[in-house]
C-alpha cells in the first residue's frame, strides 16, 4: 500500500512539474546609440513599432500606460530639471506637484521626477527619470489617468529595472 502511494506521489509531482509554465519571456530594445538596453516583458509591455518624436515607446498590454524613452544629443544638466520637465507638458497645461529626487535604478543614479496635470478634467500623473550619461542624456517616462498609474506601478517598476549601460 505504501509502494503504491509513493509511486502515486511521484506521478503526481512529476505531473504537476510538467504543467509548471515559465512565463517569464523578455525582449530586448537597444538604443540608437548602443550604450543601454531595455529588457521587457512583452506580456506587459507591448513596442510601438513605430514612434514620432521619441525613439521607441511602449504601453502596457491595457493601452492604459505610455512609456517613452529617448537618447539626448545633449546633456540636461541638474539646474534645467525642472524647466525641461514643465517645456515638456506645456502644450496641456501646467504641471502641479512636481518632485525631483535622485533614483538608484540599477546602480545608476537618476534624477526620478514625478507630477501631476488635469487635462480635460482628467488627472494624469507622469513619472520617470533623466539620467546623464557618455552619450548625453537619457529619459524614460511615463504617463496614464491616475489611476492606471497607480494600479500598475509595479509593471513600471519592471521595465525601470529592464534598463542597463551596454559595457
Amino acid at each position: 500500500m505504501s509502494k503504491k502511494l509513493i509511486l502515486l506521489f511521484l506521478l503526481s509531482s512529476f505531473f504537476a512539474i510538467g504543467q509548471t509554465k515559465n512565463t517569464s519571456k523578455s525582449e530586448t530594445y537597444t538604443s540608437r546609440k548602443n550604450i543601454y538596453e531595455i529588457k521587457y516583458n512583452p506580456e506587459h509591455w507591448i513596442k510601438n513599432p513605430e514612434s514620432q518624436n521619441w525613439d521607441v515607446e511602449f504601453h502596457d498590454r491595457y493601452n492604459l500606460i505610455s512609456a517613452y524613452f529617448i537618447e539626448y544629443d545633449h546633456f540636461i544638466p541638474d539646474k534645467k530639471l525642472k524647466s525641461t520637465i514643465e517645456e515638456q507638458y506645456k502644450e496641456f497645461g501646467k504641471i502641479k506637484n512636481l518632485k525631483i529626487y535622485k533614483k538608484k535604478i540599477n546602480n545608476i543614479e537618476v534624477n526620478y521626477f514625478d507630477c501631476e496635470l488635469d487635462y480635460n478634467d482628467y488627472l494624469y500623473k507622469y513619472q520617470g527619470f533623466i539620467y546623464n550619461g557618455k552619450g548625453g542624456s537619457i529619459q524614460l517616462q511615463y504617463s496614464a489617468q491616475a489611476e492606471a498609474l497607480e494600479q500598475n506601478q509595479n509593471i513600471i517598476d519592471e521595465l525601470n529595472n529592464g534598463i542597463s549601460i551596454i559595457n
